[in-house]
């Protein structure tokens, strides 16, 4: 985030919004918006985020952040954050400011806490990725498509139990600021690449808006695995354009070639999430789930034989992996991008790098032809071998000779026109 927007963020703390909202801390800050602990004059608290100046002018962009209320609360799920409000600033030093007024969560984003050096074991994000897909498949299901899946947006929200039992953690999907409604509710234009680019599906990367649908989610979490499980992205790059023509051009390599200790069940869920074409992908959230949950069990039986071998005794329920842990360093924090047409590569056909080979389905016109061909050839020898001269006699005993010998029949010549008597 450039300086300059970081001071205007902090400068704003212990403002008054609106004449209403007291801003008390700011919680973050991004390429959109940031985002503070805000009081109400009637003393209700809620989490208020307010687009950054320079971006407030441009109607589509106030355009795309007001429709994060909607495409938000579209899902009704309580994985995702409810926004409770929107409105652009009438008065103050941040009149014309468009905010939106959603519920302040406690707790910590999947980024913070990797940032801090916590390790997550394989089944400790394939259960992460249980709850967030449900969450996904709600949104799904109500049409909306999130598109920035990432590290950040996943939100280990803390939440009060009910009759005196302890607190728990709930994931909440955050930032549906990119949202795509489906049904012909989309904002943006084909052409455009919207996302982060190290977790960007390859249609998404090259472009082509009209093919992003749940898959498109299905793979950024899928991504999210990879680059915890690996501790490296996907594909590297020098910079945001030539990575994102990477992500739309070459597919994700099988994550054992780059951790070869990934154990089977987690491979087989992130590397089937991953394919490059959508329709290798799985079809939908709650497919995924399914495999999901299989891969938990699978982990959880084999950690537990693995217990009861060396120890004698039953592990406890729900326990992390302890074996395997996120390796390195947390990559940095990546910008949510937009990238115009002349900065995306159209890729060739079927989106995918030609030194990258890959499974086609081949077409059987060309062999149609060739059969055709050689049928009107068999024909025409066929028609060519049975031709009985007219003109002479004794052609057919020469065919007769002919067949005995096992030979063509010889074929008299046609005797000229005869001359007009004059």
């Amino acid at each position: 985030m450039p300086e300059d927007v970081d001071r205007a963020a902090q400068a704003r703390v212990g403002s008054i919004l609106d004449e209403k909202w007291t801003l008390e801390r700011l919680l973050g800050a991004g390429g959109m918006a940031a985002v503070y602990a805000g009081r109400h004059r009637n003393g209700a608290r809620a989490a208020i985020k307010v687009l950054h100046a320079d971006l407030t002018r441009h109607a589509e962009v106030r355009e795309r952040f007001r429709r994060e209320g909607y495409a938000a609360n579209k899902v009704e799920h309580p994985g995702v954050v409810k926004v409770l409000d929107d409105d652009v600033v009438g008065s103050g030093p941040d009149e014309g400011a468009a905010y939106l007024v959603m519920e302040l969560l406690e707790g910590e984003s999947l980024q913070d806490r990797l940032e801090r050096g916590e390790a997550m074991g394989e089944l400790d994000f394939l259960r992460m990725a249980h709850e967030v897909l449900a969450v996904l498949q709600a949104a799904h299901d109500a049409g909306v498509v999130h598109r920035d899946l990432k590290p950040e947006n996943l939100f280990f929200a803390r939440v009060e139990g009910a009759d005196g039992q302890p607190a728990r953690e709930r994931v909440k999907v955050l930032d549906f600021g990119l949202a795509r409604l489906l049904q012909g509710q989309a904002i943006t234009t084909y052409g455009l690449a919207l996302g982060t680019p190290s977790f960007m599906s390859p249609e998404q990367a090259s472009g082509r808006v009209d093919e992003v649908d749940g898959r498109t989610d299905i793979f950024a979490l899928a991504a999210t695995g990879f680059r915890i499980r690996t501790g490296k992205r996907i594909h590297e790059a020098d910079n945001p354009v030539e990575l994102v023509k990477k992500m739309g051009h070459i597919p994700a390599p099988r994550i054992r070639t780059v951790a070869a200790d990934v154990s089977e069940p987690f491979a087989r869920v992130i590397d089937r999430a991953l394919e490059f074409r959508r329709e290798d992908r799985y079809e939908t959230a709650a497919a995924m789930r399914a495999d999901v949950a299989r891969a938990i069990a699978e982990l959880e039986a084999g950690a537990g034989a693995t217990q009861v071998a060396t120890t004698g005794k039953e592990p406890e329920p729900k326990k992390a992996d302890a074996k395997v842990e996120t390796p390195g360093k947390e990559p940095a924090r990546e910008p949510t991008i937009e990238l115009s047409e002349g900065d995306i590569v159209r890729p060739p056909p079927y989106g995918v790098d030609e030194s990258v080979r890959l499974p086609r389905r081949r077409s059987i016109l060309p062999w149609i032809a060739l059969l055709l061909v050689a049928g009107i050839g068999v024909k025409l020898w066929l028609d060519w071998r049975n031709v009985t001269p007219l003109a002479e006699s004794d052609a057919g005993n020469d065919a007769g000779r002919a067949a005995d010998a096992g030979t063509r029949p010889r074929l008299l010549p046609r005797p000229p026109p005869a001359t007009p008597k004059r």
